[in-house]
């Protein structure tokens, strides 16, 4: 058996890893955003459920008026802002966006007579790959910080990819650090337009206690998608509260953009069990997949229903892992999920009961 096959197909490398130390192989993670514009192996891995495909080729309408948004005669860029409960996947539908924005830029420039090269584009993860903001909205006091604060703190870390990925930025206007957090990103605009240059941004999810305070950040991310400047702002939502409610207030402005997900539908499952990037299951063995679809099926009539996208693949990957341990193909059984599903429940039970 190769090293390949022994692999486990559900899980997720960290993009870098092998860069940062090598030599090192670390294990792949049962819970991580794909990245597929940082690392090619997780192009593979990405799944169509909670209609994220839907959501994918909406992202591509906004795609179309790229031209628009590196034209100084528009002056504006562009907010993404992405919806839906926790834990299903805005953070790697986030990264797909950036990923399909990598794609358009380079194939127009192929398409180009004669060819050209490609609009630079700068990445920049203000809260790393998982996009988790509880380091920037915490104060120096262990406050939540204030709105205006936030915004630095995002601008700060914008302005720090920039001088990785841009020759010039070392140079640029002290009017990036000021006190004004609009000059700044009118600065960063122009010195995007001197450098023929794209800024991809995400701003990462932050639990903010008043969802007035949180509609009013949105405003301020609208007026910072000034010309090349894309953004891509993560929003989660309860049951108490519609995604439409969450961006009322930028509905109708066409510089913004709303991809909203929702709960897992019924057969994500079976879809999320049979995409795996491995040999399980044999797309051309109708038995292999009869077999997922049945494990499926027995595990949801032990009642698991699989509560986000997180879920599904911790429950498979840890299916997965009993075999990779033995050295054995991975062939997922009715048995090995209802196993995991078991085991799972023990472990959120158990977390349950020690939240304060």
């Amino acid at each position: 058996m190769t090293a390949s096959e022994r692999e486990n197909p559900y899980g997720v490398r960290v993009p870098g890893s092998d860069r940062t130390m090598p030599g090192f192989v670390s294990p792949p993670l049962d819970d991580h955003p794909l990245v597929p514009w940082d690392d090619a192996s997780h192009v593979g891995q990405w799944v169509d459920v909670d209609h994220a495909r839907d959501q994918l080729d909406l992202f591509e309408e906004c795609l179309r008026r790229l031209a628009h948004m590196v034209s100084p005669q528009v002056d504006r860029g562009h907010l993404v802002v992405v919806t839906g409960p926790v834990g299903m996947g805005k953070t790697t539908l986030i990264h797909r966006c950036i990923h399909r924005a990598q794609q358009v830029i380079e194939n127009a420039a192929a398409r180009a007579e004669p060819p050209a090269r490609a609009l630079r584009h700068v990445v920049a993860m203000t809260a790393g790959y998982v996009n988790d903001g509880r380091g920037i909205c915490v104060d120096d006091n262990g406050d939540f910080a204030s709105t205006a604060a936030i915004n630095e703190t995002i601008r700060d870390k914008i302005v720090a990819a920039l001088r990785t990925g841009l020759p010039t930025a070392d140079g640029v206007d002290p009017v990036l650090h000021g006190a004004s957090t609009s000059k700044a990103f009118a600065a960063i605009s122009a010195l995007l337009a001197e450098e023929n240059a794209l800024l991809l941004a995400v701003v990462p999810h932050i639990e903010w206690k008043d969802p007035g305070v949180r509609s009013k950040f949105l405003m301020t991310c609208l007026s910072h998608a000034q010309s090349r400047i894309l953004l891509f702002v993560e929003v989660s939502h309860g049951a108490s509260e519609t995604a439409g409610e969450v961006v009322r207030e930028l509905a109708a402005d066409r510089a913004f953009t709303h991809l909203a997900l929702g709960p897992l539908q019924p057969d994500d499952a079976v879809t999320f069990g049979r995409s795996a990037r491995s040999d399980h299951p044999d797309p051309d063995d109708p038995a292999e997949d009869l077999t997922l679809r049945e494990a499926v099926l027995r595990a949801r009539a032990a009642r698991w229903q699989p509560g986000d996208v997180r879920e599904l693949r911790q429950i498979f990957h840890a299916a997965a892992e009993a075999h990779t341990r033995a050295g054995r193909p991975v062939r997922i059984t009715g048995e090995d999920l209802a196993e995991q599903v078991r085991a799972h429940s023990r472990r959120t039970r158990s977390d349950l009961g020690r939240a304060p």
